[in-house]
Order: C-alpha cells, then sequence, then structure tokens
C-alpha cells in the first residue's frame, strides 16, 4: 500500500471515511427499520480498587451496531494509521465483548479488519482482511457484508388466533423441509399446550402414551419442572453464565437427517406447562421483547438459518414475544366461514408489533389449511380472503388428508411418513411447494429493501 496522508492517523477521520462509508456500503445505515448506530456505546467493566473492592466503570467502545435483519449483534473499535490494531487493541475488544454480553467485534484500522467471537468465555479471531487501499471502502464493505450473510438467521412465526387449525402441523413440515435443504432450523415453542416438543420427540410423547393413571401423568409434567426450556431462556438470558445451548434441545428427525447427508437439522427450544409463566413477567421490564432480544444478545444466530416459532392461538404476552422476535409471520387458516373472517385477528394483533418495530412481523400470506377441492364452500372462502386481502399472497393449500392426521398420530413430517405409506405422496408434495413458495416470498421482500 502506497504512503497514507496524515489525515489517517486521525481517529475521527478514519471513523468517517472508512467505517461509517463500510457500514452504509454493507447495507447498515445509521438509522433504519433494520439497523442502529450506537456510537460511543458505554460498556460497564469491574474495576478492583487499592482497597480491594470493586468499582463498576464505564468505557466506551466506538461503536454498538445492531445488525436487526440478520440478529447480529457487534462492537466496532476504530484504530488508525499509526495506533494500528495490536495486542492491547484485542484485549480491549474481549473486555468489551464479556461485559457487554456481545458476542461479535471489529477491529479495524486503514490497513486491516479483524473479526472477533466472544462465546463461552473464549476469545478468538474468527475473519479477517487486508485493506489494500482505505480510500476504496466497497471491498471492505463486501467483507463485513459477506461475513454477516454467513451467520445470519431468518425467523419465522406461525400465527393464528383460531386453535385447530392444523399451525403446529405446519411448523413441524415446515422444520423438516427446510431441513432436507440443508438448513439448519430451530423451532421455539411458544405454546403452553407444547405440541411441537411432542411432535419433535423431547416431552416424553411415549411416556405420556403409556401412562395409564393420573399420577403418571402428573408425575411426568413435573419431570420438567427443573429442565431449561423457552421460559428460563427469556428470563436468564443477561446472566453471566447463560449459554443458549443448555436450552436447546436436538430432535428425533436429526437421527433420519443425519442419514440422509443433508447437512441440515431441526432442534427445538421447547415448551411446557412453565411457558404460561410469561403472563406474569414484569411490564416495567418490557417483557414483550425478550425472546428477541435472548437471540440477538445469545449469538445463537451463528448455528442456524431458520429458526420457526409456534405461537400459540391468542393474543397474549407469549404471541407478542414471538411476533417482535419474528422478522416474518405466516397464517395458516381454515377455509370456513369463522375461520376466513377470523383472519382480521391475527392481521390486526401483528400490525400493533409492526407500528412499533417496522422490521418486525411482516406478513409474508396466508395458507389454506385442511381444504377439500369438492367443497364449494372452501373455494368460495379462497376467492373471498383473495379479494379481501388483496396485498397478502395465498401460498400453496394443504389439503384435507387421512395422512396428515396419521403422520401427527405418528409424530412424523409429511415426507417421512410417504416414504412409509402409500397414498400420502400428494400432501408431501404440497409441503413442498408451499415451503418453495414461502422461501421466495422471504427473498422477494428482502431484494425489495436490498438485504
Amino acid at each position: 500500500m502506497p504512503g497514507l496522508s496524515s489525515e489517517w492517523n486521525n481517529e475521527a477521520y478514519v471513523s468517517l471515511h472508512l467505517v461509517q462509508e463500510m457500514l452504509s456500503m454493507a447495507g447498515l445505515p445509521r438509522r433504519s427499520s433494520y439497523s442502529h448506530w450506537y456510537p460511543e456505546f458505554k460498556v460497564k467493566v469491574p474495576k478492583i480498587t487499592a482497597n480491594g473492592f470493586v468499582k463498576e466503570t464505564k468505557k466506551e467502545v466506538d461503536f454498538l451496531i445492531e445488525d436487526l435483519g440478520r440478529y447480529i449483534n457487534f462492537l466496532v473499535e476504530v484504530k488508525t494509521a499509526d495506533t494500528r490494531i495490536d495486542n492491547d487493541a484485542r484485549v480491549q475488544l474481549e473486555t468489551y465483548l464479556k461485559y457487554s454480553n456481545t458476542r461479535f467485534g471489529v477491529l479495524i484500522d486503514p490497513y486491516l479488519v479483524e473479526i472477533y467471537q466472544y462465546k463461552e468465555l473464549q476469545f478468538s479471531l474468527v475473519s479477517e482482511h487486508t485493506i489494500q487501499n482505505p480510500s476504496q471502502v466497497q471491498p471492505v464493505a463486501d467483507f463485513l457484508k459477506s461475513f454477516l450473510e454467513k451467520i445470519k438467521m431468518r425467523t419465522i412465526a406461525i400465527y393464528t388466533t383460531k386453535g385447530g387449525v392444523g399451525k403446529t402441523t405446519l411448523v413441524v413440515n415446515l422444520a423438516y423441509e427446510l431441513a432436507t435443504q440443508g438448513n439448519r432450523v430451530l423451532v421455539i415453542d411458544l405454546d403452553d399446550q407444547a405440541n411441537a416438543s411432542l411432535s419433535l420427540g423431547v416431552n416424553k410423547a411415549e411416556e405420556f402414551d403409556n401412562a395409564s393413571s393420573l399420577e403418571e401423568f402428573e408425575e411426568i409434567i413435573q419431570s420438567f419442572e427443573e429442565r431449561k426450556e423457552v421460559f428460563e431462556f427469556i428470563t436468564n438470558y443477561k446472566l453471566p453464565s447463560f449459554n443458549y445451548k443448555d436450552y436447546i434441545y436436538s430432535s428425533k428427525l436429526n437421527n433420519i437427517l443425519n442419514q440422509t447427508n443433508s447437512y441440515g437439522k431441526v432442534d427445538i427450544l421447547p415448551s411446557s406447562f412453565k411457558t404460561r409463566n410469561v403472563e406474569n413477567l414484569p411490564l416495567g421490564h418490557l417483557p414483550q421483547k425478550f425472546l428477541d432480544k435472548a437471540l440477538r444478545q445469545s449469538g445463537i444466530a451463528q448455528d442456524y438459518d431458520y429458526a420457526i416459532i409456534d405461537t400459540p392461538p391468542s393474543s397474549t404476552l407469549s404471541v407478542i414475544n414471538g411476533l417482535y422476535a419474528a422478522q416474518y409471520v405466516v397464517i395458516p387458516s381454515q377455509m370456513e366461514y369463522f375461520s376466513v373472517y377470523g383472519i382480521i385477528n391475527p392481521i390486526s394483533f401483528t400490525k400493533t408489533v409492526r407500528e412499533e418495530a417496522e422490521n418486525r412481523a411482516f406478513i409474508l400470506g396466508i395458507v389454506p389449511m385442511m381444504t377439500e377441492s369438492k367443497v364449494i364452500l372452501h373455494s368460495n372462502m379462497k376467492k373471498i380472503v383473495a379479494q379481501r386481502y388483496p396485498h397478502l399472497r395465498i401460498f400453496q393449500e394443504i389439503k384435507r388428508a387421512i395422512a396428515v392426521g396419521k403422520a401427527s398420530q405418528d409424530r412424523l413430517p409429511l415426507s417421512l411418513y410417504a416414504e412409509q405409506n402409500t397414498g400420502a405422496g400428494d400432501v408431501k408434495k404440497q409441503f413442498s411447494i408451499l415451503t418453495k413458495e414461502i422461501l421466495s416470498e422471504i427473498h422477494k421482500r428482502e431484494n425489495s429493501i436490498g438485504r
């Protein structure tokens, strides 16, 4: 690199002409619905005084960046041409990451970019880029954007206010279809009925099936009392000892996925009767955003490509948590009178979240569930839905079939059930098409906002 002008020895100049340009070119504007900058972000760092007391001091890191679209927070510390990145700077960044509970940090000077991860008390370099010319910012921005793309996670809430429409069936099958494409999928069960947790094999389904007395049922239910699950996840995320892996369980589908060499997986953040305790969280602490904050601050995005959120069929605080955490929402509905006219309820409730957080709870569309070709009412209701909500996509319908019920009883996705049972092929194909349509709608949305 040719000798740099003395301007690059000025931190404010490096910040303005390299760092801020890099962030903007990487698709992270200073203030938007999907990104926020926090300059001179204060980190509370404990310090032991001469008397042996612990005193809290405030240190400033140059930037905290919230990449809301990708579910990533990261710190940026700026150095100059004459104060280059060195071991002291790395130790400083490690301290900032540790005490701000932030997963990733960027060190940058006019010659070099280093990206570090603080995970499980370990500080490690995960990527670096040599800057050929700090006046040519685009290659630096491309490097940052490429890194963020590798660790981003998309979140989709499956939400309806009416029970019995096949919501959990949709959750499980969508998760499995995504996993067969090589995606790492996390199912977040926010419903205290915990049907997704049962279907995915982490809530002792066989023990429930074999229980023959009320006492045995109670014993199984109480066994969840000490388990770390979704309620603990959203209330413990600020603890220094918090490790999101303690709350996540491998689903029974992973044994099958491993055999197919798909490289995908389905894990679950499970639910139980304890999830109803979300409704008792103190309102003064903004509990409606706990799940969103926990997902962002835990660094979980690095390990998953998609999070599918199974929300309860209601308008409770659990639902609000799911919607604040969801970039996208899919609404399943039967094509019956009351179900169709009830679609306005999840749409209206979702709108209240979007009014406060524009980058959350974007409704991708509606999935007609349990339809029958010979039932004229279902066809008419689909037309009414399309006319009433012209801005929403009507996705591939899932037709009523004996195979759907039997697959649910066997706690299997339709794709797996169809391999063992003739007559399930049509429904398997419907879920496959539906998954492709949902992904297409996501890509269309992201391309329209330049993400």
